[in-house]
């Protein structure tokens, strides 16, 4: 429905006080999730192989064993278009009395491009504990039970729990047990800590404190002294459980290869249009892209 006359009414009239429209945005908090790469195709197919496993004894006189390598699980990235526009009226535009105020409709549309990004980003956080969104290896993001040959890992806890010292130890110790589909053991480490506004002053006790929290002992806090969080934590405004009352999810993200991913297929483009019977002014911002993970030992992740 196009922006007309009614829908500005008040901006007809001389002598407004103020027009407030435009609230400040937070910065890109995406991007300390997910590395951006440039795409030229309709989708992107990344695979994970399983390489060696583990040598074996062997006996005098007996055949040495031998291994297989080959491709196991692969990767989708199906680009979407995301777009928003508006239509305005002829007549609202040559009446309005506050034309300066006409380009806030074009920082709008950046505005709802850029927060869109922002949830479907956090989306992949948020869905990561739902099977109905699994990753290439048919699990959820964050599971128990990511396949590998002859077994599996996790990258969650079997019993959830908010976050403190003993969650975070425990998710960091997970992290240091993960293993490639060859099953052995990579040398993967924690990074960064990635949580919602209400765990941010936890996330900053626990990692900023050189003793343990909650505690009347006088011990150090291993977790500060061995920097086992290099990176510190972000709070993302973004970070909830879709649907869900919970509030309290974080997540542990890791130096592991090729995991939280962005591709950007069309970058961000704006259009104005007159249409030629109606004078009608037509505004659009369109874009395509991604976001995706490739390699789930990318995070760790708990409910909460």
């Amino acid at each position: 429905m196009p922006i007309n006359t009614g829908a500005i009414a008040n901006l007809l009239r001389p002598g407004l006080a103020a027009i407030l429209s435009e609230q400040p945005k937070y910065p890109a908090q995406w991007t300390e999730i997910f590395e951006t790469y440039e795409s030229d195709k309709a989708q992107e197919i990344e695979v994970e192989m399983k390489m060696l496993g583990l040598a074996q004894i062997r006996a005098e006189g007996s055949a040495t064993a031998f291994d297989s390598m080959g491709q196991r699980i692969i990767t989708n990235y199906l680009h979407k278009w995301i777009a928003l526009g508006f239509v305005i009226t002829r007549q609202a535009i040559e009446d309005n009395l506050y034309k300066s105020y006409f380009p806030m409709g074009a920082r709008a549309l950046k505005d709802s491009l850029d927060q869109t990004k922002e949830v479907l980003g956090a989306s992949i956080l948020n869905n990561g504990f739902n099977s109905a969104f699994p990753v290439g290896d048919g699990q959820a993001l964050f599971s128990t039970a990511h396949p590998i040959d002859g077994s599996t890992y996790a990258n969650t806890p079997s019993v959830f729990s908010d976050l403190n010292e003993a969650s975070l130890e425990q998710a960091i110790i997970g992290i240091q047990q993960f293993r490639d589909q060859a099953g052995l053991i990579v040398r993967v480490q924690p990074r960064k800590l990635i949580v919602g506004p209400t765990n941010q002053f936890t996330a900053d006790r626990l990692l900023g404190s050189q003793f343990r929290t909650n505690t009347g002992n006088n011990d150090i806090s291993a977790i500060y002294n061995m920097s086992s969080v290099p990176e510190g934590f972000r709070v993302n405004q973004f970070v909830t459980q879709i649907n869900s009352p919970a509030v309290n999810t974080w997540f542990l993200l890791t130096d592991a290869s090729q995991g939280f991913k962005h591709y950007v297929r069309t970058k961000a483009d704006t259009d104005v249009y007159t249409d030629f019977s109606t004078d009608n002014l037509e505004c659009k911002a369109v874009e395509r892209y991604s976001f995706g993970v490739t390699n789930p030992r990318a995070a760790w992740g708990n409910h909460g």
